[in-house]
């Protein structure tokens, strides 16, 4: 416990100097609309790169900030950065900002976020606050009025994750939220013979468009959720099948284009080889054995004890399956992924057969010993 609370310390007091050092960056994920395809928006996720621990996820630093006091100041450099760039993309592209509890009840969010309007140009209908149902548990006495005050801003106002706390149907009655959106544990494997949440899905569909608010499904990431999305009537989707969270010069770029094209698998998960096999993989210009795990027709688990870089090309011989050339995608001590290059043929790694009748039998020691006497 004590060498818990001495590394949080120590995070804390990094987690204090990152915005200044430039250790915070923002990435933008894309919000896609289900009819047509186009691109409507982006959300801004705030993301920190330590420079001795390497990626810190958001789920370990954000309670963090928001139990030392810091999460005010990252916040407002989250809209502030966001509003920015959002001010280079084509106007009917919207930026998504979440609010968290803490920050909407300061008297002073109101003011803050007109400044950023002001501050970027940005109109005030393009920028979207997502705001948790944490929000209602400390409701007090200003909720209404800072509501209030927010929509007379002109901004729009999301409900996120919904379904994950208490769901009470009491404050969508009153608060005045422009859309909803259904949390990745309800849609991810929604397609699923055996799931209910198409179900759930539908039931916040159809209550969303009673009263006259759009939907966003997250995390949608094969093409079976997609369908079923459509196919219950929400607005938008957001999920790895159209993109991954990106740095802004990247997000620019898809904000340019008419429509994004979906990319992932057909249904949740893709057949795989489960078998551990070992190959030979040529690794900045040397050879090294390593040993491959989840094999499929995209991809691999690469266990090797030299270091790789995401990026980094890589061919190697599979033994009994023969070459595979592919690229790392991400990489962690000891162990990394692989996206193959082309399709692997994974009969490539079953038993080979033996053709015809070519294997030669060997005539037992004692026949011969017997013909012989």
């Amino acid at each position: 416990m004590h060498s818990e609370a001495s590394d949080r310390q120590v995070l804390e007091n990094d987690l204090r100097q990152a915005i200044d050092k430039g250790e915070l960056w923002v990435a933008y994920q894309p919000i896609v609309r289900a009819a047509g395809e186009e691109v409507c928006g982006f959300e801004a996720l705030v993301r920190w790169s330590h420079p001795a621990r390497g990626p810190i996820s958001p789920d370990k630093f954000i309670p963090l900030a928001e139990e030392c006091g810091l999460i005010a100041r990252i916040s407002t450099w989250v809209l502030d950065t966001a509003l920015e760039e959002a001010a280079r993309w084509p106007e009917q592209v919207r930026i998504a900002v979440n609010l968290s509890p803490i920050q909407f009840n300061d008297p002073g969010i109101v003011e803050t976020v007109a400044n950023a309007l002001a501050k970027s140009g940005v109109r005030a209908a393009r920028l979207e606050l997502e705001i948790t149902e944490g929000v209602f548990l400390a409701e007090g006495e200003t909720t209404d009025e800072t509501f209030a005050n927010l929509k007379k801003l002109g901004v729009r106002l999301a409900l996120d994750d919904f379904g994950t706390g208490y769901s009470s149907l009491g404050y969508l009655k009153k608060a005045p939220f422009d859309k909803i959106k259904i949390d990745q544990s309800f849609v991810r494997g929604a397609a699923s013979s055996t799931s209910r949440n198409s179900a759930i899905i539908r039931a916040i569909v159809t209550l969303a468009e009673s009263l006259k608010m759009d939907t966003c499904a997250e995390g949608v990431e094969t093409h079976d959720d997609l369908d079923l999305i459509r196919e219950l009537g929400c607005s938008q989707v957001q999920g790895y099948i159209f993109g991954r969270p990106v740095r802004g010069e990247e997000a620019r770029e898809q904000a340019g284009r008419s429509t994004a094209v979906p990319d992932g698998y057909q249904s949740s998960r893709e057949p795989r080889h489960r078998l551990m096999r070992r190959a030979i993989a040529s690794i900045g210009g040397q050879t090294r054995e390593v040993r491959m795990r989840n094999i499929s027709a995209m991809g691999a688990l690469v266990e090797c004890a030299d270091p790789v870089a995401p990026g980094t090309q890589i061919t190697m011989d599979i033994v009994g399956a023969g070459p595979a050339t592919g690229t790392v995608r991400w990489a962690q001590s000891g162990k990394f992924g692989i996206q193959f290059t082309d399709a692997f043929d994974l009969s490539r790694l079953a038993p080979k057969k033996e053709i015809g009748n070519k294997v030669q039998m060997l005539r037992p020691w004692y026949v011969d010993q017997k013909q012989a006497s």
